[in-house]
């Protein structure tokens, strides 16, 4: 599912809830479409690097590969 997102310019993105560039600091997700319009996520925050970032990061192109490609 990744690799079609990616295809078709779909990505999950993580963005620090802080700014400053230091390492650690919480991220939240959005999902950029083809670089044009941004689907924020639901405010959850996760630890940078930990399980839980990367299984939401798995369920966020879950619902883009099902929101974009397949239009259900």
């Amino acid at each position: 599912m990744q690799e079609a997102c990616w295809y078709e310019e779909i990505y999950v993105v993580q963005k620090p809830t802080k700014s400053g560039g230091q390492k650690g600091f919480d991220v939240t997700l959005h999902i950029d479409y083809k670089g044009k319009n941004k689907v924020e996520g639901n405010g959850t925050t996760y630890k940078q690097n930990s399980k839980e970032l990367v299984e939401a990061i798995e369920i966020a192109y879950r619902y883009a590969y099902n929101r974009f490609i397949l239009k259900s």
